[in-house]
């Protein structure tokens, strides 16, 4: 489980480089600014967010706008305090600096699961009508929802998400040692801004980060400019051919995904690659030549069809290696626990005893944030204060819901939340949509009756949130370790973010249903804003109230092999650690090996460059690759990551690229696109 990677006493030293500086209180990091300033951007940000998902239903990753623009805003505002000669106006540090991007971040991410585009919109009768239902039951319909309640209810959704988030933080970070790819990106960032002048070596990280964040955000636009249409540009590029295109093989030139390739672990590189090649290139195959025997349907979305053997065998993997590493979690936590009773040292001197070759920069980063950690019984008394609290509230919201509903999401949501984390921690990959699926599938077929979808909806909802929101204050925990900053005020600001977010964004949405078309509504196709994953939704919902004889035939049997498998090799992975077996340093992790199932095989082969890059580096000089090869893998990242910003622009304005670049067979339809092209009509001259 340990997802290090080089050796650490080679790393150059950033913490050396701010030793001289006082580390600042809580109420100095939590300051009036950073607040109001996160006010400021989570407003734009809302808006974009929202936009961008409600026309497409896909958002890129604004993390790293996010960083550059706080930084910005920080110090574009202590400027204005200063010539206003207002209090306020020393200098920022990198803790307001990361704060500021928690809560904007948390706003954004409570906007995306809130159900603005997904659940909430596919309760709706016009989203209902455009699946072809002519008279849906009233029962599985909910309309008119109050902006009130629906603030009730994010708020409720958001403070589950933060109590679900606080007792993992330690397991990933410290016990586990994930990377969280995007988190480590985002302290590099946020370091490279306020490093003092006086260090050296880490003067050449920050010229590298920004040398290669300019060449990967020069690249992004460029790419850009060729990416006007479905499948267009060089994010489609059949590198492998056409046939293995269609497998979803190929080279999409994603920097974000080089970089995250070069600071994860080969071992999970290789791993994600072999599951591409199992799945798309083999079992899928097989499953489609099955076509019209153990399936009748060829819509890619209908879990009827091939899709419910790529949902459930994915969902029965990942779950299955979560409740596995959830349980042996417990049993470890619980030795840990007798263990401690007999021992005297502190929690900090425990845990460097037990690293003693751990190098400065991480003593440093382990001792301020286990100083600042939080009980562990803390937030699991809060959370079940919590649950009871929903239990009585939502269905007083959603009659359709009941109690035990409620309750049954809140015991489910922590284990899944172990694995969703822990995917997150190593590949970067967020899965809580997938669970979100898989969870209106079963919770629609659990119920069964009028009022099941609405049933269903809400707790995807539920599920969808407290996953993918745990996951992203997790991921920015590990940007606050790397960057000093107090775990305590980074909870406090993600509590604030969901209490701004559950207020502004059912505000933005009224705002964009006011600006929509007359007599059309969100969520209708001919919508300015259709949502198309809220049809979906909807649609998973409706099968799900047939059960599980809606699914393809053996799909359940391949479901079953798929445990077994993942008990098999969780299994072998306890024991060879236990044994101290070398076989163990090659056991792939099943989570990571699951997401290609899904996601097909073009991030693999990125993340594979990226480990390709490293090992040549390494080859060729090992001591500039061990002190530079992470600011080059943020400097990617982050470039392609800033470009999310002025394409979000473009979407909000409708400005699309100017030309699409696409890769067709030779022969016959390369003459079908020439003589369409010879055909089309050129403006007059004037």
């Amino acid at each position: 489980m340990d997802a290090t990677i080089g050796d650490p006493l080679l790393a150059a030293s950033v913490e050396r480089a701010f030793e001289k500086q006082p580390l600042p209180e809580f109420w100095e990091q939590a300051t009036a600014r950073a607040m109001i300033v996160s006010v400021v951007l989570s407003v734009v940000f809302g808006f974009v967010t929202l936009q961008i998902q409600m026309s497409t239903g896909v958002v890129p990753g604004l993390n790293m706008p996010i960083s550059v623009l706080s930084f910005i805003f920080l110090k574009w505002f202590v400027s204005l305090l200063r010539t206003c000669g207002l209090p306020g106006s020393e200098p920022f540090t990198r803790q307001e600096n990361l704060l500021v991007l928690t809560t904007v971040t948390t706003v954004g991410n409570l906007a995306l699961t809130g159900g603005f585009a997904l659940y909430i919109v596919a309760m709706t009768s016009t989203v209902a009508k455009s699946l072809g239902e002519t008279n849906p039951d009233p029962r599985d319909i909910v309309d008119n929802f109050p902006t009130g309640q629906w603030m009730l209810f994010l708020l409720l959704i958001g403070l589950m998400s933060v109590l679900t988030s606080v007792p993992l933080n330690q397991v990933m970070i410290l016990d586990y040692r994930l990377l969280f790819p995007t988190g480590t990106a985002q302290a590099h960032l946020i370091n490279s801004f306020h490093t003092p002048h006086g260090a050296i070596m880490a003067k050449i990280q920050v010229a590298t980060i920004f040398k290669f964040f300019f060449g990967s955000f020069c690249w992004t636009a460029f790419s850009w400019l060729y990416a006007s249409g479905k499948d267009c540009g060089f994010s489609s590029f059949p590198l492998f051919g056409l046939q293995l295109y269609k497998k979803r093989f190929f080279f999409d030139f994603s920097a974000t995904f080089i970089g995250v390739g070069m600071i994860c672990p080969l071992m999970v590189n290789i791993t994600f690659l072999v599951g591409g090649i199992a799945s798309w290139g083999l079992l899928f195959p097989f499953l489609e030549t099955k076509s019209g025997q153990w399936y009748h349907t060829t819509s890619p979305s209908s879990l009827a069809g091939i899709n419910g053997y790529k949902v459930f065998i994915t969902v029965a993997l990942i779950l299955t290696d979560g409740i596995y590493n959830f349980i042996t979690l417990l049993i470890a936590a619980f030795l840990d626990f007798r263990q401690k009773q007999q021992e005297t040292d502190t929690v900090v001197g425990n845990y460097l005893r037990k690293h003693p070759s751990l190098n400065y920069d991480d003593r440093r980063r382990i001792e301020v944030f286990l100083e600042n950690k939080i009980p562990a019984s803390l937030p699991v008394a809060a959370y079940a204060v919590c649950a009871i609290i929903c239990g009585i509230v939502i269905p007083h919201i959603f009659h359709q819901v009941n109690f035990l509903h409620v309750v049954a999401m809140y015991i489910i949501v922590p284990v899944v939340a172990l694995t969703n984390t822990y995917a997150t921690g190593l590949t970067d990959w967020n899965i809580a949509y997938t669970y979100a699926k898989f969870t209106i599938f079963v919770v629609a077929a659990w119920v069964a009756k009028p009022g099941a979808i609405i049933v269903a909806l809400v707790a995807c909802g539920l599920v969808v949130s407290a996953l993918h929101i745990s996951s992203q204050m997790t991921q920015d925990v590990k940007t606050g370790y790397m960057t000093l900053t107090s775990q305590r005020a980074l909870i406090m600001m993600q509590t604030f973010g969901i209490i701004i977010g559950s207020v502004l964004t059912p505000c933005i949405f009224r705002a964009f249903q006011r600006s929509d078309k007359v007599h059309v509504p969100i969520g209708a196709p001919d919508s300015d804003y259709p949502c198309p994953y809220a049809m979906l939704y909807r649609a998973m919902a409706v099968i799900g109230t047939g059960g599980v004889k809606e699914l393809p035939d053996h799909c359940l049997t391949f479901c079953y092999v798929a445990a077994g498998f993942a008990v098999a090799v969780n299994t072998l992975s306890v024991v060879s650690q236990r044994k101290g077996w070398k076989i163990q340093m090659y056991i792939p992790s099943v989570t990571v090996l699951a997401l290609p199932f899904f996601i097909g095989s073009a991030v693999a082969i990125d993340m594979c460059i990226g480990s390709a890059v490293i090992f040549l580096w390494m080859k060729m000089n090992s001591q500039s690759a061990a002190i530079l090869s992470s600011a080059v893998a943020a400097g990617l990242i982050c470039g392609e990551g800033l470009f999310a910003l002025p394409s979000a622009l473009f979407t909000l304005f409708s400005v699309e690229a100017p030309m699409c670049m696409k890769f067709i067979h030779s022969g016959k339809q390369v003459d079908l696109a020439d003589s369409f092209i010879r055909n089309m009509s050129t403006p007059a001259k004037p």
